[in-house]
């Protein structure tokens, strides 16, 4: 007897369907190496941007760092504006990166096109400067709206950029996993999901055990480097206006160690991947001569449920709101909510 029929599998274009934002992403950047195509091809990927956006980056430079044959760079805005590479020209693809319009950002796409550089500018809004300024834009879902639905986790700048360095691998490295990533993808929303609901209870004990603390050590490493990073600049000091000082997990016993003590509070994000190590080591280090610290572990949130081919590359996609979500909790406590400011947006800087 015959087996049963199987039902035929999804095409591409179906499974990228399946995860939002992904046909966008293909459309632009097929155009977009078919403009480098008629100058010669690709030589070299830049990110720019500012802040929380030059953060966002991280994961896609990394992955493509560590995958690809392509040169990869990454520059705050303003420096890209006033110290612009000589190798940028027409075999140069630009992302710059900011969810309105920052000054800075624009200017740098600004001087991107005058050298001929390729132009895609990521960003929450169509009509905002910076998608209307690149010769391409690409929309994302903004943090208001993704920190609190699951299905939107990676609609965002960061989860764009990498579905970005993903599609580069697959059509300029021949990128073996690149239908592991998508799978990843799919895979994101039920995980994060499940997370952020299974970590409430541990928010609330992290803002009442930390609701005083005003100076901060954050680590992390590999692609989750860019959680520590944006921790530290935008929602310790940004958002709650205390001291923090994000350091790698590798470099931490090359001088940041000696800060450690029973009272300092240290926040440990422990990676999925090969950089796992470094992060076990600062734990090891930590519990035997710290005492105020906390460990966010992306293995006990979910994130080996991926394919480890592909897994560290997603580190920061569930590490960044889940401590977002922590650190909020946090501010509730503390009365100040994360959307405080001093000086951002009140003054002419």
């Amino acid at each position: 007897m015959r087996p049963p029929p199987q039902p035929p599998g999804r095409n591409k274009k179906e499974e990228h369907a399946m995860v939002k934002g992904m046909q966008e992403v293909i459309d632009v950047m097929e155009k977009v190496k078919g403009d480098l195509d008629a100058n010669g091809g690709l030589q070299q990927v830049i990110f720019v941007a500012c802040g929380g956006s030059f953060a966002s980056s991280y994961p896609a430079r990394y992955l493509l760092g560590q995958e690809s044959s392509l040169k990869v760079l990454g520059y705050n805005s303003s420096e890209f504006v006033n110290a612009t590479p000589q190798t940028v020209g027409p075999n140069t693809l630009v992302i710059a990166t900011s969810t309105k319009a920052t000054a800075e950002t624009v200017e740098a796409l600004r001087v991107a096109n005058e050298k001929g550089a390729v132009t895609v500018g990521l960003s929450g809004y169509a009509d905002s400067l910076t998608a209307q300024t690149a010769r391409y834009y690409i929309t994302y879902y903004h943090a208001d709206e993704w920190y609190q639905d699951p299905s939107l986790v990676h609609y965002n700048s960061q989860g764009t950029a990498l579905k970005i360095a993903f599609w580069l691998l697959k059509e300029y490295d021949h990128y073996a996993a690149y239908d592991k990533a998508i799978e990843a993808f799919e895979k994101m929303p039920e995980i994060y999901g499940a997370a952020h609901e299974s970590v409430k209870a541990k928010a609330a004990q992290f803002a009442m055990t930390y609701k005083d603390d005003t100076v901060w050590n954050v680590m992390s490493s590999g692609a989750a480097w860019e959680v520590s990073y944006s921790d530290a600049f935008c929602f310790f000091q940004e958002m709650q206006t205390v001291h923090c000082v994000p350091i790698h997990s590798g470099e931490y016993f090359h001088g940041a160690f000696e800060t450690c003590d029973k009272d300092l509070a240290i926040l440990l994000f422990k990676s999925v991947g090969r950089t796992r190590p470094l992060d076990e080591r600062a734990e090891r280090f930590l519990n035997q001569f710290g005492g105020h610290h906390w460990i966010i572990d992306a293995e006990e949130l979910g994130l080996g449920q991926l394919d480890p081919q592909v897994a560290e590359y997603f580190n920061a996609l569930l590490l960044h709101p889940i401590s977002k979500q922590f650190i909020a909790a946090m501010g509730d406590v503390r009365m100040h909510p994360m959307s405080y400011r001093r000086y951002m947006w009140k003054f002419d800087y």
